[in-house]
Parts: structure tokens; sequence; C-alpha cells
């Protein structure tokens, strides 16, 4: 299948070790932004304390997991 000129640029662009580092930074910055937007969303709509609870530990889990 041919790469899409995206594709192409990114692998381009990802033997710069810089733009690697803030590419990394920008997807984890993402999920955590859609996580937490997902959250915020199971609070205001009374979602049970125990599903709140699982997924904020689910968050802090993956936070410690990317601090390592």
């Amino acid at each position: 299948m041919k790469r899409s000129n995206y594709e192409e640029y990114l692998e381009e662009q990802m033997k710069d070790l810089e733009f690697r580092a803030y590419y990394a930074l920008a997807r984890e910055k993402a999920h955590l932004e859609f996580s937490i937007e997902q959250l915020k969303e199971k609070i205001e709509s009374n979602t049970a304390k125990s599903i709140i609870i699982r997924d904020l530990n689910k968050i802090s889990k993956y936070i410690r997991h990317i601090a390592m």
C-alpha cells in the first residue's frame, strides 16, 4: 500500500530528535486531555461513583506510566 504524503513527511520529521520528543509530548498531552474530558462528561451525567473512581485510577496509572 502506498504511503500518503503525510506519512512520508512524518517519517522524515521523526528523524529529528527534538521534533520526535515534542511529538511524543503532544500525543501524551492530547491523550490526557481526552481522558479528562471523558471523565468530566461522566461526572456531569451522574455516572456511578465506582465507575468514575475506576476511570480516575486509570488516568492516574497512565500518568505514572508516562512519568517514568
